[in-house]
């Protein structure tokens, strides 16, 4: 596992919809569930949200 991407997941929060400054760490698996499908954004962000999806659900 990647380090950075790891702290990346305890320490970047979401910039907006429901969850807006929420960790990604402490986002609840229904709503990783949901942008899955949706498909992730590109990057070290989608990259997160799959790593924390795989590790949570």
């Amino acid at each position: 596992m990647d380090p950075q991407l790891l702290q990346l997941l305890v320490t970047r929060e979401m910039r907006y919809g429901k969850y807006k400054g929420r960790v990604i760490a402490d986002l609840p698996g229904n709503h990783l569930s949901g942008i899955a499908r949706e498909g992730f954004p590109p990057r070290e962000l989608g990259r997160a949200l799959a790593l924390i999806l795989e590790t949570t659900v």
